[in-house]
C-alpha cells in the first residue's frame, strides 16, 4: 500500500521556541517549512512578512499555515510605533497571503481573548483554527489541529510558558515606523498616500513636493531629499506601496519602503517606514529627522481626524 500523502505545513513567524517545535514534531508526518525574520537553514524561509509581497511568496503551496507571528525582538536599530500595530500587520500580510494561495485552513495561537489578529484573519474567507489558552502543552495541542480533518476551536487555561530572551539589535542601521490611524472616509490608500505628502508641504515650511502619476519627490529649500516610487503590482485600493529610492536624505545605494495600508478587520489606516537607512550620522539622524518623522506622523493623524 502507498503510504499517505504528506501534508504541506507553512508556520508563520515560527523561528521562536513554540514554532521549532511545532515543526519538529509536525516534521515526522508533514513537509514544514518555517518562515520569518530570522529563519535559516534546512526547511526555512526568510521572510519579512510585513511585506504582503513575500508572504505571498512564503505561504504559497501550503495546505495548512500556521500563524505564530510576533514581535519579541527588535526589528530595526530605531523602532518607532507599537509592537501590537506591528503584530497586527503581520496577521494583515498573512490574511491577505493566504486570500490569494488558498491554503485549507490557517491555525491560529492567540494572545489573549481580545486579540484583534483573530478577525483579521477571518477576513480572509480561509477556515480558521483556533487554540485559546493553550493549556500545559500547547504544542500538542497546535499539532492536533493541524493534523485534524476538520477545523476546531479549543479554549484550554492560560498557557505559563516562559517569555523569550529579548534580542539585540546587530543588523545595518534601519529604521521601523508602524503607525495607526482612523482612516479618512472615501479616500483609497493611494489617495491618502497623495494626500499625506500633499498635506506635508503645507505643514513643514520649505517643503514642497512634486506628485507625478507614479513618482513622488520632495524638495526642501530646493534640494531634493526623497524620490519614491510606487511599486508596480504591490497596489491596489487597499495598499499602496512606494519605493525609497533616493534622495539627500537616503543612505546612498540603500532602499526602503514606505507604505500606506488600510485593513479590513480592524478598520484602520496603518502606515510603515521600513528598511529606511539615513544618510545622515546615525546620532545626527535620531536628534533631527527621526523626531521630525514621528511629529509628522502624529500630525497627519490629527489632519486625517479633522
Amino acid at each position: 500500500m502507498s503510504s499517505p500523502e504528506r501534508r504541506r505545513v507553512v508556520i508563520a513567524g515560527g523561528t521562536g521556541a513554540l514554532g521549532r517545535a511545532l515543526a519538529q514534531r509536525l516534521s515526522t508526518s508533514c513537509d514544514v517549512t518555517v518562515v520569518g525574520t530570522r529563519a535559516s537553514g534546512e526547511g526555512a524561509w526568510k521572510a519579512d512578512l510585513l511585506s504582503i509581497a513575500e508572504a505571498e511568496v512564503a505561504l504559497a503551496g501550503a495546505q495548512v499555515v500556521v500563524f505564530l507571528a510576533r514581535t519579541s525582538g527588535p526589528r530595526a536599530r530605531l523602532f518607532q510605533g507599537s509592537a501590537d500595530d506591528v503584530d497586527l500587520l503581520l496577521a494583515d500580510s498573512v490574511s491577505r497571503a493566504v486570500r490569494l494561495t488558498k491554503p485549507q485552513r490557517v491555525v491560529f495561537f492567540p494572545c489573549g481573548e481580545q486579540d484583534e489578529r483573530e478577525a483579521c484573519l477571518r477576513a480572509s474567507g480561509v477556515p480558521l483554527s483556533v487554540l485559546s489558552g493553550g493549556g500545559d502543552d500547547p504544542v500538542s495541542q497546535l499539532e492536533q489541529l493541524v493534523l485534524a480533518a476538520d477545523v476546531e476551536t479549543r479554549r484550554l487555561p492560560a498557557y505559563k510558558g516562559g517569555a523569550s530572551e529579548p534580542a539585540e539589535w546587530s543588523g545595518p542601521s534601519t529604521v521601523l515606523s508602524v503607525q495607526r490611524f482612523a482612516p479618512k472616509a472615501g479616500w483609497s490608500a493611494k489617495q491618502t498616500a497623495r494626500g499625506y505628502f500633499e498635506w506635508l508641504s503645507s505643514d513643514v515650511p520649505g517643503l514642497s513636493t512634486v506628485l507625478g502619476a507614479e513618482a513622488i519627490e520632495v524638495k526642501f529649500g530646493g534640494v531634493s531629499v526623497l524620490r519614491l516610487r510606487h511599486v508596480p503590482g504591490q497596489s491596489d485600493d487597499d495598499v499602496d506601496v512606494l519605493e525609497v529610492r533616493d534622495g539627500a536624505l537616503v543612505s546612498e545605494g540603500a532602499t526602503g519602503a514606505f507604505e500606506f495600508r488600510l485593513l479590513r478587520e480592524p478598520k484602520v489606516l496603518m502606515t510603515t517606514l521600513r528598511g529606511f537607512v539615513p544618510a545622515m550620522p546615525w546620532l545626527v539622524y535620531r536628534g533631527s529627522q527621526a523626531l521630525m518623522h514621528a511629529r509628522s506622523m502624529r500630525r497627519f493623524g490629527e489632519f486625517l481626524a479633522s
